[in-house]
C-alpha cells in the first residue's frame, strides 16, 4: 500500500495540470474567437427605392491584427443578395451586388485607413476598433427600384459578410486557404421582402 500512494498522488498531479492546461486552452481561444457577425438587418421602401440598413460587428483574428499592423492590407466584401423564390425551380437573383473594402494601417502616422474600392473614398482612425465600428455601419444601401419588383409577390433579401482571403498577398493566400484564423465570414441573414 505504501507504495502505490505515491503514484496515485503523480497521477492525480498529472491529471490536474492536463486539465488545467485544456482549461487555459480553451479560455485562450474564447478569448482570441473572432468572427463576423450580423447584429441588426432590416429593409425598407424609401420614396420608390428598396433600401436596406445593417448593423455588423466585425472582430478580427490576432493573426489578421498582427499581418495589418505589419503592411498587408486586408478586403472585406459586404454582399447583398435580392431572390425571387420559386417552389419549382432555383430561386430567381435579382440584384447580386457587393461592396468591397480595403482596411490598411500606416506605421509612420498609427492610423488605420479605411478604403471603399468602388468609389475610392477613405477615412482614417486613431484604432482599429473605431474603423471596424464604421465599416459594420450599413445605412440606406440602394438595392432595386421599387417599380422594379412584381407586385404581391415575395422576395428575400440576403446579406453576408467576409475577409476576401483572394485578395491576400500570394504567399500568405497559400496558408489562409487552410488557417482558421483566415476564415473570417458571417452567416446569411434573410429578410422577407414584399413591394
Amino acid at each position: 500500500m505504501a507504495f502505490t500512494m505515491p503514484a496515485w498522488k503523480s497521477a492525480r498531479r498529472r491529471t490536474a495540470t492536463l486539465v488545467a492546461v485544456f482549461w487555459l486552452a480553451a479560455v485562450s481561444a474564447a478569448v482570441d474567437a473572432a468572427e463576423f457577425g450580423i447584429a441588426t438587418f432590416e429593409s425598407r421602401f424609401d420614396d420608390r427605392l428598396l433600401v436596406a440598413d445593417a448593423r455588423i460587428d466585425y472582430s478580427l483574428s490576432g493573426t489578421a491584427i498582427e499581418a495589418l499592423e505589419s503592411g498587408v492590407d486586408l478586403v472585406i466584401v459586404q454582399r447583398l443578395v435580392l431572390e425571387q423564390p420559386r417552389w419549382w425551380w432555383r430561386d430567381v437573383q435579382v440584384v447580386d451586388q457587393h461592396r468591397r473594402y480595403r482596411l490598411a494601417y500606416h506605421a509612420i502616422s498609427r492610423r488605420y485607413v479605411l478604403n471603399r474600392l468602388a468609389s475610392g473614398d477613405s477615412r482614417s482612425f486613431r484604432s482599429l476598433d473605431a474603423l471596424l465600428m464604421q465599416l459594420g455601419e450599413v445605412e440606406a444601401w440602394p438595392v432595386i427600384r421599387r417599380d422594379r419588383l412584381e407586385p404581391e409577390r415575395d422576395y428575400r433579401l440576403n446579406l453576408e459578410t467576409r475577409l476576401d482571403v483572394d485578395a491576400l498577398p500570394r504567399l500568405l493566400r497559400t496558408v489562409a486557404w487552410t488557417d482558421t484564423d483566415w476564415q473570417l465570414r458571417s452567416g446569411t441573414q434573410t429578410l422577407e421582402v414584399r413591394p
